[in-house]
């Protein structure tokens, strides 16, 4: 049976008509839901970066960065809110307000003293005995220095094992009345102590940082409580018994002035009651309670030594010991420590 020309024509501009018409209602629907998708977009955008949403953005950034690091503190706390951005919880301790709430640039350099090129500050510190020493790192470089505090010349040095990449050091006085020094490894979960007078090695122990790296960073001494206190790269610092070398306790996280967390906390100085910390990669220092880790003190010190006279990137602040009158601040591959008497801490050097 054979359909008729005009059955075949209907049909034809029926099925014509019919695409006409869905083109239309795409092109109504395109025109419409576009632009409000576009709005809507933007409208996230600008809430996201200049309303409340960009301090959850700005602690999604630094989770990411901590986490690029390899560590993820055991205290944070990970959650989302109904914006599906990640915010953290954290317990505030009680207690009192920080000295100034902005960081500092109240400090004054008034000596500038040799100090050798080659060393990889990682470590700096004053003992009772009157001398400086410092500790270098670099794997097949790393060394522990004694320096005369008059000429601040290396008068004796021992070479770490290739293996070995050193890191941070503080004097210490032992329960019998000796003085001590500790010294940390970067990766090998690896501390020595040294009487100071030979730089001979007399023990050597294992420890635990924050899992699963174990990093050695600073090392500094509480001689109150008789306690290290150790920072491996984290927010994190750690209390060790001088004595038996065991984790007493943790400050579980260092936080700023606005309550952000620190990481990257690096060589340490024990100054008046504080834990100041050197922080990696930035000239700043900042000092905090030594029971809930909160910053009582910030320092900028970035035109102690600005970066172009340092001869590279890496040559980074790192190296702090307090001295009887100043603090001795110096970096990794510096050619020169700075004394330096911070302008608005008039207890600085009450012991």
């Amino acid at each position: 049976m054979t359909m008729s020309s005009s059955r075949v024509s209907r049909k034809t501009t029926q099925q014509n008509d019919n695409h006409k018409s869905i083109g239309r209602t795409a092109f109504i629907l395109a025109i419409v839901i576009l632009p409000t998708a576009m709005l809507i977009c933007l409208g996230y955008f600008v809430y996201t970066y200049f309303g409340d949403g960009r301090n959850n953005i700005m602690l999604l950034g630094g989770v990411e960065d901590n986490l690029e690091e390899g560590r993820v503190d055991n205290e944070t706390t990970i959650s989302f809110n109904n914006t599906n951005h990640i915010i953290e919880e954290t317990q505030q301790a009680d207690v009192s307000s920080p000295i100034n709430k902005k960081i500092s640039t109240a400090y004054t350099a008034y000596e500038q003293v040799p100090h050798d090129i080659s060393s990889f500050t990682q470590g700096l510190t004053y003992g009772t005995d009157g001398y400086l020493y410092e500790t270098t790192g670099l794997r097949g470089q790393s060394k522990l220095n004694k320096i005369d505090p008059n000429t601040f010349q290396v008068i004796k040095s021992i070479h770490l094992d290739d293996i070995y990449f050193g890191e941070g050091s503080t004097y210490y006085t032992d329960n019998d009345g000796n003085g001590r020094l500790i010294l940390l490894t970067y990766t090998k979960q690896t501390a020595f102590i040294y009487d100071p007078t030979t730089l001979t090695l007399l023990h050597t122990f294992q420890y635990t940082t924050t899992p699963p790296n174990n990093e050695g960073w600073g090392i500094t001494y509480d001689p109150t409580e008789h306690e290290f206190i150790v920072s491996d790269g984290t927010s994190t610092l750690y209390i060790w018994d001088s004595t038996t070398y065991q984790e007493k306790r943790q400050i579980q996280q260092v936080t700023r002035f606005d309550s952000t967390p620190q990481y990257h906390l690096n060589e340490l100085e024990f100054i008046n009651d504080l834990i100041c910390c050197n922080i990696w990669y930035q000239d700043t220092i900042i000092c905090v309670d030594k029971v809930t880790g909160r910053s009582v003190r910030e320092y900028d010190l970035s035109e102690l030594y600005p970066m172009e006279g340092r001869g590279g990137y890496h040559n980074t602040m790192n190296g702090m010991a307090l001295g009887n009158d100043h603090v001795l601040i110096t970096g990794k591959r510096w050619d020169r420590m700075f004394k330096v008497r911070f302008d608005d801490w008039d207890t600085m050097f009450s012991r």
